[in-house]
């Protein structure tokens, strides 16, 4: 196994990891948290095992990152971020194997769930996983912004993120679009996640059309990245990925 750091052609050059697999059985695309980065504590302890089980991973940065640094308020804006997903896949699609597998955690996993209704992608996807990842958007932006949505940004935390945004989330029926998904889906969940409640992995499996499997990890949080999770994480995933090649 090896990595190394790439950069991908895109609007704005999007920064991203790639785990190279000799002989891959196929391409691993992660993406990361609201928060995150390609950099994600988590997809650190899932690439390796994944590539020593053959398969690449690339794990990428969206490109409102850049802005973590700067005090400007963060743009992210979920119909451009599957647009910059789009265009790692189809650079997977183009340098690796083909085969292309989708992982997302929390937000992320927004993103490939948007991407898979509403992208019209030319690229192969064999299967998507998504972890901890929430459904009813407006909850999500309730969580961010307890007191309502007032001026340019809201701060969360140690960031703060343009209204904008916040607004465009609040406006998406997420759960209404995945009827439109057909790529097969793997849902990985945390009973007592207290940032998104596991009802949202439920509404996500009534609502889906495609064959599907949930695994609820009765002592997992939002977060995931306890050791044991982790294992549970990446049982699931690789077996997902083996039923799908």
């Amino acid at each position: 196994m090896n990595y190394r750091t790439i950069t991908i052609p895109y609007k704005q050059p999007v920064d991203a990891i790639v785990y190279s697999a000799h002989n891959s059985k196929g391409t691993v695309v992660y993406s990361h948290g609201l928060f995150s980065s390609k950099d994600a504590y988590k997809i650190n302890q899932i690439a390796p095992v994944l590539c020593q089980h053959g398969y690449t991973v690339i794990s990428f940065s969206y490109c409102y990152t850049r802005d973590y640094a700067s005090g400007t308020p963060l743009t992210i804006e979920l119909p451009a971020c599957a647009h910059e997903l789009n265009a790692v896949l189809e650079y997977a699609a183009n340098h690796y194997n083909a085969n292309l597998h989708i992982v997302g955690s929390s937000m992320g996993g927004v993103i490939a769930l948007y991407y898979c209704a509403m992208m019209p992608y030319t690229v192969s996807i064999k299967s998507v996983s998504i972890i901890a990842t929430p459904v009813h958007l407006q909850h999500l932006v309730t969580t961010l912004a307890p007191l309502g949505i007032n001026g340019d940004s809201v701060a969360v935390g140690e960031y703060t993120i343009a209204a904008s945004s916040l607004n465009q989330l609040n406006s998406i029926q997420l759960i209404h679009l995945l009827p439109r998904i057909d790529v097969p889906v793997c849902i990985i969940h945390g009973n007592n996640d207290t940032v998104v409640p596991v009802t949202h992995a439920y509404d996500i499996q009534k609502n889906l059309c495609v064959p599907h499997t949930m695994h609820i990890i009765p002592d997992g949080d939002h977060t995931l990245t306890s050791t044991k999770h982790v294992d549970l994480i990446l049982q699931y995933i690789l077996s997902w990925l083996t039923m799908h090649p």
